[in-house]
């Protein structure tokens, strides 16, 4: 929690009051009393509060609690992911695009040609279909091989099994 309203540039009296703003009234002091969770006897967060300030954060609740390891594969899979959906959208329906794009171009009269090809920045759209494929993919293949820039093993899930962790 620290961590993520360090990041924002909030003290925690700036987080107490967007919790209450939120409808959630947790004192600063409380807040520093969660974010010693080392200590003895750490403030207990009661799940309302969690739910709110993981929404100030854009997060869910989970990814509190993660590991920065684990926040890392989190992201790194949800990159993946969005990439994945990025490429497929982008070669299906841009392609699409591009070949009507095209066939209409091929099929207009030769005086109109250039005129349709301007209207529909035909020469733009089809390099910017390709561009984002071949970026997108690049992108992919840096992400499926991390742990050859950072000591970071990187899993579709994570594996808890050693015998299996020492293999990949």
């Amino acid at each position: 929690m620290r961590a993520e309203r360090e990041a924002r540039g909030w003290t925690q009296l700036d987080l107490a009051e967007k919790l209450k703003e939120s409808g959630i009234s947790l004192h600063s002091s409380a807040i520093a009393k969660i974010e010693l969770r080392d200590v003895d006897r750490p403030r207990v967060i009661r799940l309302d509060e969690a739910q709110a300030i993981a929404n100030l954060f854009g997060l869910l609740i989970d990814e509190m609690f993660d590991t920065e390891d684990q926040r890392i594969r989190s992201v790194g899979n949800r990159m993946r992911t969005w990439l994945e959906r990025i490429i497929k959208e982008v070669e299906e329906e841009g392609s699409a695009i591009n070949y009507e794009v095209e066939e209409l171009i091929s099929v207009s009269d030769p005086l109109d040609v250039e005129a349709v090809s301007n209207i529909l920045v035909s020469e733009y759209f089809g390099s910017f279909v390709r561009s984002t494929t071949s970026d997108a993919n690049n992108l992919l293949s840096q992400l499926r091989q991390p742990s050859r820039r950072a000591a970071i093993d990187w899993p579709h899930e994570v594996v808890n099994n050693a015998d299996d962790s020492a293999e990949a």
